[in-house]
């Protein structure tokens, strides 16, 4: 051969890191904002009957149609509205390679969920980090300032956000949405369940605005990777362009259809997650040198006055895996912990306390 494999690779492309997730031993896991507890035996028992009676020998239905119209019923939107995804990363994938591109900017405050970034590198479209304030606060002025940079925007709000935790205000984000511009606007939901605040409401107002859910966070399908963008159908119809045909294997379709149906069941775990957390942070209160911040989310962020990697490592040392996420800037000492099960919460406080 007369050539390098890396010499036909996009310019672009070649300068990019993988996104790894290191494998790292654990006995409490605590680090990936993952509903601590599995599905509930009788839902097995109607997922085991599913398995028994499926047709893996044909192709899914590529439109999800069933959980679409379920999810159409439960949201009250018209299921022209929904699009499925292999988790929510794939339909901010979609996003970006439908409306991103040249003299397209991808805006996002910053610290926030990699992925947005990573996607419009890939998608060889422009990223634009907005840092938040010190108090996580968005900075809703400077990201219009920088959708009035660029001939056309995609703009990403994590909401809740990730890794801070907090809802920004619903002003700011009206200001953003509002603001008149070639944009895009994604709301990401992934945590809804845990906060209650969501802008689905007024998606028949804005016809630039999109809602992403998934069914990893509360109802812990997170090994199934099952997503939703919700949005009005003069977007979902250029996603369809885009979105590969068969991208949601028919058995996770079913089972998120189970669930769907399981609705109040799952909600029993949702509130168990909701007591752990305020449970957890009364208790991380309790400690000197421990800074923690508001969350509306499964998740809370904290901030220790000592070390952020050795006590990262303290934690690693007593078999609980947390997220350590300490760099410089608005992130400087601060780790992550996912809410656990009571059990959990009790022996990640315990190793807290003793540092």
């Amino acid at each position: 051969m007369r050539f390098e494999i890396d010499d036909l690779i996009r310019s672009d492309i070649a300068s990019l890191k993988p996104y790894i997730v290191k494998d790292v031993p654990y006995k409490i896991k605590m680090d990936a904002n993952e509903n601590p507890y599995n599905i509930p035996e009788n839902i097995k028992d109607v997922i085991a009957k599913e398995i028994y009676n499926h047709h893996f020998n044909r192709y899914p239905d590529p439109s999800a149609f069933e959980l679409r119209q379920a999810l159409s019923s439960q949201l009250n939107v018209d299921t022209n509205k929904l699009v499925i995804g292999n988790g929510s990363d794939e339909l901010i994938s979609y996003i970006i390679s439908a409306f991103g591109g040249n003299k397209t900017g991808v805006i996002f405050p910053t610290p926030t969920f990699s992925i947005y970034g990573i996607f419009a590198d890939v998608w060889g479209t422009e990223s634009i980090g907005v840092p938040l304030s010190k108090d996580f606060e968005l900075k809703q002025d400077e990201i219009i300032s920088k959708m009035d940079s660029v001939d056309k925007s995609i703009v990403f709000i994590s909401h809740p956000n990730n890794p801070t935790g907090n809802c920004f205000s619903n002003q700011g984000i009206m200001d953003i949405i509002e603001h008149e511009s070639k944009s895009i606007i994604v709301l990401d939901e992934a945590y809804y369940e845990f906060s209650g605040n969501t802008f689905l409401p007024l998606l028949d107002k804005y016809e630039n605005l999109v809602i992403l859910r998934t069914f990893s966070k509360a109802y812990g399908l997170a090994g199934l990777r099952v997503g939703y963008m919700i949005a009005n159908e003069s977007i979902t119809k250029q996603i369809m362009k885009v979105k590969m045909v068969y991208n949601i294997n028919s058995l996770s379709q079913k089972i998120a259809l189970i669930l769907l149906n399981h609705k109040d069941q799952m909600s029993g775990y949702i509130n168990q997650i909701l007591r752990e957390r305020d449970r957890l942070i009364n208790g991380i209160d309790k400690i000197d040198g421990i800074k923690q911040f508001h969350s509306d989310a499964n998740f809370i962020l904290f901030r220790t006055n000592t070390n952020a990697d050795e006590l990262f490592s303290a934690f690693l040392e007593n078999g609980i895996l947390i997220r350590n996420l300490n760099e410089k800037g608005l992130l400087e000492n601060c780790l992550r912990v996912t809410v656990g099960k009571p059990e959990e919460n009790d022996a990640f406080l315990t190793i807290l306390e003793s540092q």
